[in-house]
């Protein structure tokens, strides 16, 4: 466990010195003669969307509606508050957490996250239940976000746990980010990886031998890896006012596709193995 959090601490410092190392060791940053302080950070923004969203995935039956869409953040003397849900990027909920220092590109956090999402599991195989049911898992950990014209970039590694029904999980994240403008329209795409540590995963996704029926036997989980890519235009109706689409793809870690569970319940009608959403949307921001 110790080897798995020196070579992500290890990936995370080679990652911010190869993009931008010679802001590393600078005691203050001066950008037109004004230094970058939590006071210059202090403000924030809010966009709401009201919208029709098409989700499919393994979890849950598919799902086609009209949905509110939300995200913001706010910032007072290093303290600030984040929502996201839906149309975004980083669909990560409500976080806190304290920014502690700035450069010219270079914004860095401790953070906190919802590392994974809360699952019950209730199943009558052949008259012996398999009912599973565990609580979402919040860590806390080191973030740092880069933002070079176009393009963004944001590391997290988070090796505590809040609350947790386990110990010694890890979770960490990169994501990329590059943006188009086009006349009026603005492009975006971005990719982005998760890690989640075999205890973490072995949590949510083991069966025991005691919890083992005939058709969903013992499985023990593995570390693993998410894959996100998401692709967004959006454009300017009014000054505050955006016309909205996106299209995300997550491709779930071998370890989660292969529990006896997720394979199941990722063949049922209206499921897949994949998670897909779809969203058009117009947002109002504040």
């Amino acid at each position: 466990m110790k080897k798995i959090l020196q070579r992500l601490s290890l990936s995370l410092l080679v990652g911010l010195f190869a993009i931008n190392s010679t802001h590393l060791y600078a005691d203050e940053v001066i950008i037109d003669e004004q230094v970058i302080t939590q006071e210059n950070q202090n403000g924030g923004f809010l966009k709401l969307g009201y919208g029709y969203k098409i989700e499919i995935s393994p979890y849950a039956d598919e799902v086609k509606k009209l949905s509110m869409f939300l995200n913001g953040r706010y910032q007072w003397n290093g303290l600030f508050v984040e929502a996201f849900y839906g149309a975004n990027k980083r669909n990560e909920g409500l976080s806190v957490g304290y920014n502690f220092y700035n450069t010219q590109h270079w914004n860095f956090d401790v953070s906190t996250i919802n590392a994974h999402g809360e699952i019950d599991v209730h199943i009558n195989d052949s008259g012996k239940i398999l009912s599973q049911h565990f609580d979402k898992t919040e860590m806390i950990g080191l973030r740092a976000s880069g933002s070079f014209e176009q393009t963004s970039v944001q590391f997290m590694l988070a090796p505590y746990s809040i609350d947790s029904d386990y110990d010694d999980a890890i979770y960490a994240s990169m994501w990329l980010g590059r943006g188009w403008q086009i006349k009026n329209w603005q492009l975006h795409g971005s990719i982005g990886l998760e890690y989640r540590s075999e205890e973490m995963l072995d949590h949510y996704y083991g069966i025991s031998a005691d919890e083992a029926t005939t058709h969903f036997g013992p499985y023990e989980a593995g570390s693993g890896i998410d894959v996100t890519a998401q692709v967004s235009v959006s454009y300017p109706i009014s000054t505050n006012i955006l016309f909205e689409t996106y299209f995300k793809y997550t491709d779930f870690a071998s370890s989660i596709t292969d529990s006896p569970v997720m394979s199941f319940a990722g063949s049922l009608d209206g499921r897949a193995k994949e998670r897909t959403e779809v969203g058009v949307l117009v947002s109002y921001v504040f």
